[in-house]
Formats: C-alpha cells, structure tokens, sequence
C-alpha cells in the first residue's frame, strides 16, 4: 500500500486496569475531553450495573459508565485519580470510567483488524483489535454505538434528548478544547486542533541536538525533531531522567510537526471561553490566558507557535529528514512542504575529520547497509544502492578525499543528497549535528591531500563543537561532486565552477573574505 493509498485515523487510548495489559482504543474524535473525577459520583438507584452514577462537570451533570463492569472484570474498584473520557454518542455526553490516559496516536488503516464474530457474544462492544509494534501492542477498538448492547437504544437516545446546541444547554457555551499537561509541576494547555498525537518517549536522538532543539524521536519512519518543556516554557536546564509517564506532544505547525516533551498528560478538557481569565496587559502572543480549575489551580493556555519563532527554521529543516527511507513522498505537495530549506544551516558529519553540506542538499539521512559491489569498479562510487526503485550512487567520501579506510568501529550512514532530479548517497562515519552558521569564508589554499577536489570544497565556515573548540569545517559542494567528478550532470544542466560558486554567494549568505 502506497502512502497515497493509506487512510489514517486517530485514536485515543486508555488503560483500563493497571493491573493488566488491556489497551481500549476509542476513535479521538468521538472524545469531547478527558478528566479527572470532579466530585463524588452520585449513585443511581436501580441504574443498569455497570452505571457508576453521575457526575458533576461544569454546569452539567453526565452519566459515567464503569467501563471494568461493562466489560467483565472482575475488580471493578478505581482509584481517586481515574479519568473519564466524555464521549459524544449521538447529541447525549457519556462519562468512561477508565484508569489512566495512554496517548493518542494516528495509525494506518492496515494495523486495524476486525474480530470475528464467532468469537464474540451478541453483547459485546470490542469491533476491532489495533495492532502496533508487530502485534507486540494491541488495543481493543471500542465501538460506542454497541455501548448499550442494543443499536436500537442509540436511536431512542438520540429522540428524547435535546441538542446540545440548544440555547440555554450549558453546551451552548463557547468553548476551547485543550490538552492540558505538566511541566515542572506547573500545568499548561495547548488546542486539541494543534495536537496530532500523544505517544510515549523512547528515546531522543541527540545527533540532531544544537542550541534551539534537544534532538529528535523516531515517529513511523520520520525524525521528529523535539523541544523539552522545562527549557522552552520556564527556562530550565534539561532534564534527562525521563520517567514513565513522560510524553511527547507531537504539535502541528504551518508546514511541519515537531514534539514536546512533557512531564504528563493531564487530560483533555473543554474550557468555557467565557471562564478564561486574560492577563493584564497586551504583548503576551505566546499566552492565550488562564484557567482556573474549580479546585483552585491554575492552567496556563499556550500559543506554542509564538515561543517558537526563533527555532522554526531548525526544526523545519530536522522535519523534513526522513529516517528511514521506508515511505514515498506522498504527491508533489507533500514534497515541497519537505524542501522548504535554510541557505544558513548545515549537516555536519565525520570520516576522520568534521566536514559539512548545505541542509537544503539534504534529502534524508539512512543506515549504510545493502549495498552492491558492481563488478570491476574501484572508484570511489563502486557501489550503488536501490533507493526505493531507484538505483543511488554511494560515494565513499574517505576514498573520495584520500582519507584511510575506517577501521569498522562506526556504525556508518549514508546522506542522501539531492541536486535538481539527481540523487547521491555519501557513506560517512557518523552526524554530528545540524549547525546553523550564516557566515561562511572562501576555501583559502588546501593541502596536497585534495588536489584536483578544489572545486568541491569551495567554503567553509567555523564550527563550535561539544567540546567548545572552534574549527574550520569544509563545505562540500554537491552539484561539483555531480558534475565534475561523477558526470551525473548533463552540459543543459551543469554549470562552470565559477558560476556553481556564484550561485551559492546568491544563497542568501553574507561571505566573509
């Protein structure tokens, strides 16, 4: 199945008990919000048993359903701090008493698997398994029409309850949906429209650490470069001591997605506009206002797209770095949206010593791994690689620059770079870092080591490091490779050295001689 073909969806999913492993997975748009219990539940006499009673939430009282009675279990006591996803069914608001908030995430349609009716009974409300991680995960697709265990009943719900859009319904509010989570103890909300998912943190790779973003998680195939709370919103060193319920908010912005790592998830609420509390001045674009919960604390409502400005460019140019090479592009839109480039930042990488390429250059970054020897070849590109259908030249750029064979010790990547149609795959020890520098120098005389290579080395510019030192860190010039070197480049399209030079000044850079 293409990309082009895939229909995703986006589930929310709950624990049901902390003592099993059992996953519901309810369709995320089906989930008005998610919330603590606000209050008692108050009991209701002779109610169906797996009625937990009602309770209170804002202006409204609504019908909780213990989900551990509703689908058998048999301890069906919750904690103080169980969550209640409000669900709609029809025009009537129900309340799910499940234990805890998983995440929410946006899966494939492939992963989705019914269940065989001959292996349920006529009561059940299971329709689906979700199967992620190699079926090393499954969640259990909850169908809300079968809540009642009678179709019919969601018809009568929905004849003898009023809208909820009447006027006077305490629903008619103007609202806001938020996702609310944690932060060094403070609670923040940003838009549910902003939020694509909520997945666990497993792992942040620093190779794309720089001084705007603290790395990148893996995200089907994708780096998605990410932003740690504590440092964007309060200024706080990092820290690296994440915890179980640490998450990542994957948030949308105009032409990428990046995360947010965060402490918890709270919940999803909605939150009367006419409840928010403004600040008292103008010039906070980065704070919607805050609300007040009935218990007294407060949430900070966010505009993250504000606190972000400065690392925009960053985190576009990390967004649009495949991982892994498994998915097409999806269409010419998809596309260009991923070579949206910044003339100013570069790919820092090693083969015995730091060299850089422009990020704009960059397609993606993939492991060095099935590649053919073609017979008889000794140069530098004696090996090609099939790139989904198309067959990509390696360049060994130690070879390429007289450096000597590595010893095996490094886990090798290749870049795929890209100029105009034409693709090439350089083999280098291992990424550094994505640099931002807007100054750049002419390349000054080489050694003898890169004689007849001039032409592919024509900057530099000064690379700060971990360690602090400051080095000068050469520049290779993708298109020369191409044209002078390899003979990729056709004479229509391929230029003088002096004029691929011209053309890079006209990037946008300020050169300093």
């Amino acid at each position: 199945m293409t990309s082009i073909d895939r229909q995703e969806k986006r589930y929310a999913s709950f624990s049901l008990d902390g003592s099993t492993p059992i996953e519901v997975a309810i369709s995320a748009e089906k989930v008005l919000e998610a919330t603590p219990i606000t209050g008692a539940i108050q009991p209701l006499p002779a109610g169906v048993p797996w009625l937990e009673g009602f309770m209170r939430l804002r202006d409204d009282a609504i019908p909780v359903i213990n989900m551990k009675k509703r689908l058998g279990l048999p301890l069906t006591e919750y904690a103080a701090d169980a969550k209640v996803a409000v669900v709609a069914i029809t025009q009537y608001r129900f309340g799910l008493l499940f234990d805890d908030i998983k995440d929410v995430i946006m899966e494939d349609s492939a992963v989705v698997v019914p269940i065989h009716p001959a292996l349920q009974t006529a009561d059940s409300i299971i329709s689906d398994l979700i199967k992620l991680d190699h079926g090393q995960r499954t969640m259990e697709h909850l169908d809300l029409k079968c809540l009642f265990g009678n179709v019919d009943l969601v018809e009568q719900i929905q004849e003898m309850t009023p809208k909820l859009n009447t006027a006077g319904d305490a629903a008619a509010q103007t609202i806001s949906r938020c996702v609310v989570f944690s932060s060094l103890d403070q609670e923040y909300g940003v838009p549910v429209e902003q939020v694509q998912e909520i997945t666990f943190l497993a792992e942040v790779d620093e190779v794309f650490k720089n001084d705007s973003i603290d790395g990148a998680v893996q995200l089907r195939g994708h780096a998605i470069p990410v932003l740690n709370a504590a440092r964007l919103l309060q200024g706080q060193p990092i820290n690296h001591e994440y915890g179980e319920d640490t998450r990542v908010l994957v948030l949308n912005a105009d032409t990428f997605q990046y995360g947010l790592v965060v402490d918890t998830i709270r919940e999803i609420i909605s939150i009367p506009d006419k409840a928010i509390l403004p600040l008292p001045r103008d010039g906070y674009a980065s704070v919607n206002g805050v609300y007040q919960r009935p218990d007294g604390r407060n949430i900070m409502l966010i505009q993250v797209d504000a606190l972000i400005q400065s690392q925009q460019r960053e985190l576009r140019s990390v967004a649009r770095l495949k991982s892994t090479g498994e998915e097409e592009f999806a269409g010419k839109e998809n596309m260009q949206s991923r070579h949206l480039i910044t003339a100013d930042c570069y790919l820092v990488f090693s083969i015995g010593r730091n060299f850089a390429i422009e990020l704009n250059d960059v397609q993606e970054i993939i492991e060095s791994r099935d590649l053919m020897e073609l017979p008889a070849a000794t140069g530098c590109d004696r090996r090609v690689l099939n790139l989904r259908g198309n067959i990509v030249p390696v360049v060994n750029l130690r070879f390429f620059y007289g450096y000597p064979e590595d010893d095996g010790s490094h886990d090798k990547k290749l870049i795929i770079a890209r100029f105009q149609s034409r693709i090439i795959a350089f083999e280098v020890d291992r990424i550094q870092t994505i640099y931002k520098q807007v100054q750049y120098q002419k390349t000054p005389s080489l050694n003898p080591q890169f004689s007849g290579k001039k032409d592919t080395l024509d900057r530099l510019i000064e690379f700060v490091g971990d360690s602090g030192v400051k080095e000068h860190v050469l520049v290779i010039n993708v298109k020369a490779i191409m044209a002078n070197h390899l003979g990729m480049l056709t004479p229509e399209n391929t230029t003088s050295n002096e004029v691929i030079a011209k053309e890079k000044d006209n990037h946008g850079n300020n050169t300093a001689q």
